[in-house]
C-alpha cells in the first residue's frame, strides 16, 4: 500500500479499480477511499501460480480453453505456465490464447504496420477471451480486496456496486474499442449495464503512465511551470508516446497535452517473434522429436524473454537462453547442456525495427519542442538496449532519459487508479480528424458532382451527398472541458416530424500524415480510403419540436431545424452532443454515443 495523494480523502466512499490488459503482461491495481482515510494505492498480488513471488503484481495474458465444443477457460495467467499445466494441455489438445489484445487493434493501425496476430482459439470469439480473462482477474481482486482491507468483505458487499473501473488502452484505440472493452466488463460482471457509462472509463496507456510517474519517481515535487517533457511507454504491442507540458505546478499539478499522442506497433512482442523465428530456424536443422522441438521453442521463448531480452545491451558481449533441454549438446549451433548461447550481433537485429519506430516515434513528439526529460515506462522499457538507445539518440540535446518502470508493477495499472482520482491532464490533443457527412447543393459544372445522384431538397434545390464536414482537425489541443462545435441544419416537409430518434452519423480520418479530402464519399457512394464510421450521436430531441422553423421553397412549404453538433474530450473518452436555441435559450440534448454496426469491434 503506497499513499499517492497529501492528505485525506473527503468524499463519499470510493472503489476504484484499475485494470491493464497488455499483450504479454496484465495487472490489477485500486484504491478504497472513504471519508477521513488516507488516498492509497494497492497492488494485486499473489496471483495463482505466483504465490511466492512475493510483491509481484505481473501476470501472463494468457487462457487455456478445453477441447470440449463449448470451449471452457481452463487456466489463466501463471497458472497456464505450470509445467503440469502444459502437459495436461498437450494430452489433451487445449488450446492457447495469446496475444489476442493484438486482434483489437483498430484496422487502420493493423494495417498501417502490416500486423499479423497469432491465431485465435478455434470456435472461440475475441469477445468470450477477454470476457473470461476478465472474469478471472475479477475474482482474484475480489478475494486480494476482502482479505487486505479491514471489514473487507463487508465493504466489498457495500461499495462494489458503485465501483469505478477504469481501463487502459493504447493510444491508438478510439469508440469502437473502447465500446468492446465495456461490453466485455458488462458480460464479466463488473457493472450491470444501466451503470456502463458512468461507472465504466478509459484511459490511455501514456495518460495512466504519466500519472504514475508523478507517483513513483516524485517527480512532481520537481517539474516547474512549462516544463515539456515525453512519456514513452514502451509496451508489450505498442510503443505509446505523449509530450506533456506543466500548465500548473502548485498547488496541483495539472498538465497539457503539447501534440496529439503517436502510437506505433513496436512493442517487445515483435522482438521474441524476431528471436522465436531465429530459434526455430536452428530447431529445425536438427533431428529432433517434434514434441521435444515445441516444447524448446515455448521454454526458450519463456527464457529469452525473462531473460536474455531484458539483459542485452552490448553487441560485443554474449548471451545464454535456456531451451529445457536437458543434456542437448550441438557444439556447431552454440547449443551446450540444453542451453543456446546468442552473441550479441546476433541479438540486435531482433531489436532493429522496433527500436528504429520507438526512436522515430519521440523525435516526432519532440520536433518544435523545448524537451529535458524522457519518461520510459513499460515492460519494453526494461530493455537496457532501448534505454541506451534513446539516452544515446537524444542525450546529446540534453535531454535525460530517466527510467520510471518498478520491476514488479505496472505502471498503467497503477496509473489508471491514480488518474482517475486527481485528473492531472487538463488538456488534451485530437489524434485524428472528426467530422460528419453532409450535402453539397448540385452544380453541374462542378466535375466533382458529375456522376453523383442528384436528389431533391425539401428547400426546393437539387444536391448531392458524401460531402466531408470536418468538426475537429487533427492536433487540436481542447480543455478537458470544453468542445469543438459546428452548425447545421435539418428540414422536413412536415411540421410534426419524429424527433424522438434524431441520429447524426460521425466520422474519422484516420490516414496520419495526410489531410483530408473534399469528399467523404466516392461516386458509388462507398465510404474513401482514410474514412472510417466511428459512432452514431443519438438524441431525444422532441422538446425542440417549438425550435422548428417554416420556409417557403420552390417546391412549397418546409419545416427546418437549426442544431449544433459539438464534441468534447473531458475524459480521453470522445462525447459527443446535441445543442439547439429554444425561445432563447441555448438547450442540450441528451446524447448517446452508439458505436457503429459497420465498425463494430470483432467478436
Amino acid at each position: 500500500m503506497k499513499v499517492f495523494a497529501e492528505g485525506s480523502w473527503n468524499r463519499p466512499p470510493k472503489i476504484i479499480l484499475g485494470i491493464d490488459i497488455g499483450t504479454t503482461q496484465s495487472a490489477v491495481a485500486f484504491a478504497y477511499l472513504y471519508p477521513g482515510g488516507p488516498q492509497s494505492l494497492h497492488r494485486v498480488t499473489a496471483w495463482p501460480g505466483q504465490e511466492a513471488q512475493k510483491g509481484e503484481s505481473k501476470i501472463p495474458t494468457l487462457v487455456y480453453y478445453d477441447s470440449d465444443k463449448q470451449a471452457s477457460p481452463v487456466a489463466f495467467g501463471a497458472e497456464a505456465l505450470k509445467p503440469e499445466i502444459a502437459e495436461k494441455a498437450e494430452d489433451e489438445e487445449w488450446q492457447l490464447a495469446r496475444h489476442f489484445k493484438l486482434h483489437l487493434h483498430p484496422e487502420a493501425m493493423r494495417h498501417r504496420h502490416n500486423l499479423r496476430a497469432q491465431e485465435l482459439p478455434v470456435g472461440v470469439p475475441l469477445l468470450k477471451i477477454y470476457t473470461d480473462f476478465m472474469v478471472y482477474l475479477l475474482k482474484h481482486t475480489r478475494d486480494f480486496f476482502e482479505s487486505r482491507i479491514i471489514e473487507g468483505p463487508k465493504v466489498w458487499s457495500e461499495h462494489h456496486q458503485d465501483m469505478i473501473v477504469v481501463l487502459a488502452h493504447p493510444n491508438g484505440w478510439g469508440v469502437k474499442e473502447q465500446n468492446f472493452l465495456r461490453q466485455a466488463a458488462i458480460a464479466a460482471n463488473y457493472v450491470p449495464s444501466s451503470k456502463a457509462i458512468s461507472q465504466i472509463r478509459f484511459v490511455s496507456e501514456a495518460e495512466a503512465s504519466v500519472h504514475f510517474c508523478m507517483f513513483h519517481s516524485d517527480l512532481h515535487n520537481r517539474l516547474k511551470l512549462d516544463t515539456t517533457f515525453i512519456v514513452c511507454d514502451a509496451g508489450g504491442s505498442t510503443i505509446d508516446t505523449t509530450a506533456y507540458s506543466v500548465k500548473t505546478a502548485s498547488p496541483m499539478l495539472e498538465l497539457e497535452e503539447k501534440k496529439a499522442s503517436a502510437c506505433v506497433q513496436a512493442g517487445g512482442v515483435f522482438v521474441d517473434g524476431e528471436f522465436e523465428q531465429h530459434l526455430a530456424r536452428i530447431l529445425d536443422r536438427l533431428d529432433l522429436d517434434p514434441l521435444d522441438r515445441n516444447d524448446y521453442m515455448r521454454r526458450g521463448v519463456k527464457d529469452f524473454e525473462g531473460t536474455a531480452k531484458k539483459a542485452f545491451e552490448d553487441v560485443s558481449a554474449e548471451y545464454r537462453v535456456d531451451l529445457g533441454a536437458g543434456r542437448l549438446t550441438k557444439p556447431e549451433h552454440k547449443i551446450r547442456r540444453g542451453t543456446i548461447t546468442l552473441d550479441g550481433a546476433t541479438i540486435e537485429p531482433f531489436f532493429d525495427k522496433c527500436v528504429t519506430q520507438t526512436v522515430a516515434s519521440v523525435r516526432q513528439q519532440m520536433s518544435g519542442l523545448e524537451c529535458k526529460h524522457i519518461l520510459l515506462v513499460g515492460g519494453f522499457g526494461d530493455s537496457l538496449y532501448l534505454r541506451r538507445i534513446l539516452s544515446d539518440e537524444f542525450g546529446k540535446n540534453d535531454c535525460m532519459v530517466n527510467v520510471a518502470n518498478d520491476s514488479t508493477a505496472k505502471a498503467v495499472a497503477d496509473g489508471a487508479v491514480i488518474w482517475c482520482a486527481k485528473l492531472s491532464v487538463i488538456s488534451r490533443a485530437t489524434r485524428m480528424p472528426y467530422g460528419v457527412e453532409i450535402n453539397d447543393p448540385h452544380d453541374p459544372k462542378d466535375l466533382d458532382h458529375v456522376g453523383r445522384p442528384v436528389h431533391r431538397h425539401d428547400a426546393g434545390y437539387d444536391y448531392v451527398t458524401g460531402k466531408w464536414s470536418q468538426i475537429v482537425g487533427r492536433g487540436v489541443i481542447m480543455n478537458a472541458e470544453g468542445a469543438m462545435r459546428e452548425s447545421y441544419w435539418r428540414s422536413y416537409k412536415t411540421p410534426n416530424p419524429r424527433l424522438n430518434n434524431f441520429k447524426v452519423t460521425m466520422f474519422a480520418f484516420t490516414n496520419e500524415n495526410e489531410t483530408p479530402g473534399r469528399w467523404l464519399r466516392d461516386k458509388n457512394g462507398r465510404i474513401n480510403k482514410g474514412f472510417e464510421e466511428i459512432c452514431e450521436v443519438e438524441a431525444d430531441l422532441s422538446g425542440m419540436r417549438q425550435a422548428l422553423k417554416k420556409k417557403t421553397g420552390r417546391d412549397g412549404d418546409y419545416w427546418y431545424l437549426d442544431f449544433t453538433m459539438a464534441l468534447q474530450f473531458g475524459g480521453t473518452e470522445l462525447q459527443a452532443f446535441v445543442e439547439w436555441e429554444q425561445d432563447g435559450e441555448m438547450r442540450t440534448g441528451p446524447a448517446a454515443i452508439l458505436p457503429s454496426a459497420l465498425t463494430s469491434a470483432r467478436t
